[in-house]
């Protein structure tokens, strides 16, 4: 009998610490929830951008960058027909306007919010550059704003789903 109150003890004062550690548990995970709330709530109310601007620039990101897959898809499907006709005709390709590697470095740069030059992505800043050759490379007055970290995190980056 002395040995199944002990036995009992240990497994009250074992069920008692579980508890502890479950109720624990939930109560952390119940700060990192209100944690990231704040931070939300916080980085949005910092934004230099209203609820409504933002939500034009995500329409336009999407936009954008579904004509740029598209496009590029059409102009890869074109280049590829022409460089396999030529290679069973033995012929010589037709010209092919394609950016080059400078020019696709650039518009896959890092987005930078300035509030001085209103673009909605690094492909519209690079388009509308003052010169062919100029850098749309980060100035002084651009920033990384944290509600704006949409604009770089596009569909675009994994090749699959191109």
């Amino acid at each position: 009998m002395e040995k199944f109150r002990a036995v009992l003890d240990l497994h009250l004062k074992h069920r008692n610490a579980l508890g502890y550690v479950l109720v624990l548990g939930w109560v952390l995970i119940a700060v990192v929830i209100i944690v990231l709330l704040i931070f939300t709530s916080i980085t949005r109310c910092l934004s230099p951008v209203s609820f409504l601007q933002l939500k034009f620039w995500k329409i336009y990101l999407e936009q954008e960058q579904q004509i740029l897959k598209s496009q590029a898809t059409e102009h890869a499907t074109e280049l590829a027909k022409e460089n396999i006709k030529c290679f069973f005709e033995g012929s010589h390709p037709k010209e092919y306007n394609t950016p080059n590697v400078k020019d696709w470095q650039q518009i896959s740069s890092l987005y930078t919010f300035n509030p001085k030059e209103h673009y909605y992505s690094i492909l519209h800043k690079y388009v509308n550059r003052k010169e062919k050759n100029q850098s749309i490379r980060s100035s002084k007055e651009d920033t990384v704003v944290p509600v704006l970290g949409f604009v770089d995190s596009s569909d675009m980056n994994s090749t699959p789903d191109l």
